[in-house]
This record gives structure tokens, C-alpha cells and sequence, in this order.
């Protein structure tokens, strides 16, 4: 081989290692460290802890030298020389490649034997190959933009994709590891910024949604600004349906003081907390945003003046709840005007009404309206009928 192209394929190599070590770390510290952070948590029982600066460097590293060793068995140099980093993208997409019901026990799931059986597959693709590289015509373009060059960075640009395809992608069990980390660290703020504006949720970020919250100091205020689903039944762990991975149980109820061997249906636990005497104005508000969680604006504002001076300055939630309630009921209990909200509300009752159809209703009203309680109400109260408590 003349120098001249030893010196081409030392370019293309080393511009493959940087992309290769560019994409790794990117992809591990800005997208899957929080991924990391709960299988680490889950596998050593929560007996250790991820460290993303650490984690990604030491990850990073593992496995450029694991190309480094299969380059050196292999010696594919030309234009397959992108395969020698398959086996490292591999371990990295089996690596991150996580389900939101990880368990000790079926981490690798399906790929205990696929990736073996893709490793022998591979051994005879990276022979194949070799036998093909003697006989590949001797090139006069050589360095960083020669056609060697771009079809190497064409294969690894190709499998960093398939990397992200295999890789955890869900944005609800990304949001919700994001805010548990953020919560564990006591960053109530970056947590409660996570997710605001994704429409996707579930019962368990909902859960963490209103800790958040609550830690702000702005539960009553801000709670229906973001996707909410599981009424009041998703305000604590059940274990199933509404859980956390990372962040202690006991942190949740270390708001409220008292934490039951049985566990109770939320609303049931916080209505025997506000008649306890642990009642505090946590427990208040979040029994009342139980209520208007589960639509029930009538238990809401039979139990709203025990708790607040209705004829003072109310938060946005509340405001709204009663504007509501009072164009609704024909007798209503509490007579609430307030002439902006008032106006609003019109408004948002014209926005609804501009059509006959019912998914174009909602459309009209999201835009504008979309984190009111009004609008939570409109999509939510088919589907959380009033409870008779």
C-alpha cells in the first residue's frame, strides 16, 4: 500500500472516530442520561446512583475501544471500515434500549440471545467484506472529502439512527425520569418546566406534575396549564398504574405527615387527612384540585369556603373553576363574578360553538384556551362522572 493511501484511509478513520465519539456522547448526555439513571437505580436496587458526566465518558470510552479491538482483528480499513463500529453501536442501543416497566429481571429481554446471534452474523459480514477489499480498485481521492471518506460517514450516520430507533424513545418515560431526577436533586423548578408543552402524559407524570408543583408553591395556580390524565385517582403511587422508579414514595407523603400500611384511594386519603390533625394547607389544596380533577365542581365549592375567604383574590385554578360553576348551575351556591374571566369565558364559549363538529370544538378552544380549567373540564368530564362523596 503507498503512503498516499495509508495517509487517505488514516483521514477517514479519523473522522469516522470523531463522529463515532461526538454521536456517543451527545446521544448518552443529552438524551439517555436520565434512561441510565433509572436502570442504574433499578439493577443495583437503588443502591447506587448515575453520574452523567462520569457515565458518559467511561460508556463512551468502553466502547471506542471495543472498536479499536475489533479494528485490530478485523483490519477493515477501506470502505467498510464504518462496519468495525457496529459491534460498539450495538452494545450502545442494547445499553439504552429501556421499557418503562424495567425490572432486574428483563433488562435484556430479547437480546440475551439476539445479540449473540447478531455477533456470529456479524463475524461473517466483516469476512465477507475483507475478501472484498483486496480486490476494490485503488482510489485517487483520498482525505476529508473524497468519496472514501463520505461513504464511511454515510454507514455510521445510517447506523446512529438505528441506534435512536432502538434506543428508548418515549417521551412520556423521558419526561417522567427527567423530573424524577430533578425532584431527587430538589430542582423543583427544571422539574416542573419538564413536559409542560408535550401534549403525551400519563397518570405517573401527572403525579409528579402536581408534587412539582406543590414544591413551587404554585399548584392551585398553574395545575391545569399542563396535560393531566387519571382525575384524582393519579395524585399518589399505586404501584401500578401511577408510580415512581427513582424518587421515594415516602417524599410524597412527607407532605401530609401520616402514611397508611393500607393504601388508600387518594381522594379517600386526603379527605381523612383534612379531618385529621394533620391537615395543612397542602392537604387542602390538594383535596380541593381532587375535586376539579375529577370534574365534581358542585363538592368543590361545598368544600372550597372552609378552606379559602371566596371573596379574596383566589388562585387561577379556583377563579376559574367558580366562573365556571356558576355558568353551569341555574341556583349556584357561591355567586362568583369576576368581569376578565367572565369575558374570557364567553369567548371561549364562541370559540366552541363556531362548529357543530366535536373534534373541530375542541380545536377552536385549544389554541386560546388550552390551559384553563375550562378546557380540562370540556375534555375531562365525560370521562370522570360526579362522585357523591
Amino acid at each position: 500500500m503507498s503512503m498516499q493511501r495509508k495517509d487517505g484511509t488514516m483521514s477517514m478513520r479519523i473522522i469516522c472516530a470523531i463522529f463515532f465519539l461526538v454521536f456517543t456522547s451527545l446521544y448518552l448526555y443529552k438524551y439517555q442520561s436520565d434512561i441510565l439513571a433509572v436502570t442504574q437505580h433499578v439493577l443495583s436496587n437503588g443502591a447506587t446512583h448515575y453520574n452523567k458526566v462520569i457515565g458518559t465518558i467511561l460508556i463512551t470510552l468502553s466502547l471506542w475501544l471495543v472498536q479499536i479491538a475489533v479494528h485490530a482483528a478485523s483490519k477493515l480499513n477501506h470502505r467498510a471500515h464504518a462496519l468495525t463500529y457496529i459491534p460498539s453501536l450495538l452494545l450502545l442501543a442494547v445499553l439504552t434500549d429501556v421499557s418503562p416497566h424495567l425490572a432486574i429481571g428483563n433488562y435484556l429481554g430479547v437480546w440475551l440471545w439476539l445479540f449473540p446471534l447478531l455477533m456470529v452474523l456479524y463475524v461473517g459480514v466483516v469476512w465477507f467484506f475483507k475478501q472484498l477489499e483486496s480486490m476494490e480498485p485503488v482510489s485517487l481521492s483520498f482525505g476529508l472529502f473524497s468519496r472514501l471518506t463520505w461513504v464511511n460517514l454515510l454507514q455510521m450516520l445510517i447506523m446512529a439512527l438505528v441506534v435512536c430507533g432502538i434506543g428508548c424513545s418515549d417521551t412520556v418515560f423521558h419526561c417522567r425520569m427527567r423530573m424524577e431526577s430533578d425532584l431527587l436533586k430538589g430542582d423543583y423548578v427544571a422539574a416542573a418546566r419538564v413536559g409542560k408543552h408535550v401534549e403525551e402524559t400519563d397518570s405517573s407524570l401527572t403525579m409528579l406534575r402536581i408534587l412539582a408543583l406543590t414544591k413551587t408553591n404554585s399548584l392551585c395556580e398553574r395545575l391545569f396549564e399542563y396535560p393531566l390524565t387519571g382525575g384524582s385517582d393519579a395524585m399518589f403511587p399505586n404501584g401500578t398504574s401511577v408510580k415512581v422508579m427513582m424518587l421515594p414514595e415516602d417524599s410524597i407523603y412527607a407532605n401530609f405527615g401520616v402514611v397508611f400500611k393500607e393504601k388508600l384511594r387518594p381522594l379517600t386519603y386526603l379527605q381523612f387527612v383534612n379531618k385529621s390533625k394533620y391537615t395543612n394547607k397542602v392537604s387542602k389544596d390538594w383535596l380541593l384540585c381532587a375535586y376539579l380533577l375529577d370534574c365534581n365542581l358542585d363538592q368543590f365549592v361545598k368544600t372550597l369556603p372552609s378552606y379559602y375567604q371566596v371573596t379574596q383574590p383566589l388562585p387561577k385554578a379556583f377563579r376559574e373553576a367558580l366562573v365556571l360553576y356558576n355558568h353551569l348551575r341555574k341556583k349556584p351556591k357561591i355567586i362568583y363574578r369576576e368581569s376578565t374571566m367572565d369575558a374570557d369565558y364567553e369567548d371561549f364559549k364562541k370559540a366552541y360553538y363556531l362548529s357543530s363538529d366535536p373534534t373541530a370544538r375542541i380545536s377552536n378552544v385549544k389554541d386560546n384556551f388550552g390551559t384553563t380549567y375550562w378546557f380540562y373540564y370540556l375534555t375531562h368530564a365525560a370521562t370522570h362522572p360526579v362522585r357523591s362523596v
